[in-house]
């Protein structure tokens, strides 16, 4: 009986360990890619005329992820905020105005001052 005692301890002790981290895992991952829905959004949705425009996302009364884009001289910025739960994941991203217009995310490259 000891015996059986003595391998069934470990085994519950850190299974409960791994079904934590996983757990934590799979939160953190489910924030990441809704910081990258966000991204695609805003590459998606650069805008012509303004420098810079904020959007929430929301899917089933729950917010998923804030977006910045901010046009600059050489290319766009954006700032995503993924959410799930808890947890908050930001990823930002910049990209040439050339590499934008090679992937046609936009149709022209706009003139600087």
């Amino acid at each position: 009986m000891k015996l059986v005692i003595m391998l069934l301890l470990p085994i519950l002790m850190f299974g409960q360990t791994i079904e934590k981290e996983s757990g934590f895992k799979d939160k953190v991952d489910t924030a990441y890619a809704n910081a990258m829905k966000g991204v695609y959004y805003a590459l998606e949705n650069i805008p012509e005329r303004k420098n810079s425009v904020s959007k929430d996302l929301i899917s089933d009364d729950e917010l998923i992820a804030k977006v910045k884009i901010s046009k600059g001289i050489s290319g766009v910025s954006v700032n995503a905020v993924g959410f799930h739960n808890s947890y908050k994941v930001t990823v930002e991203v910049y990209r040439d105005y050339k590499s934008l217009k090679k992937e046609k995310l936009i149709d022209y490259i706009p003139r600087t001052k």
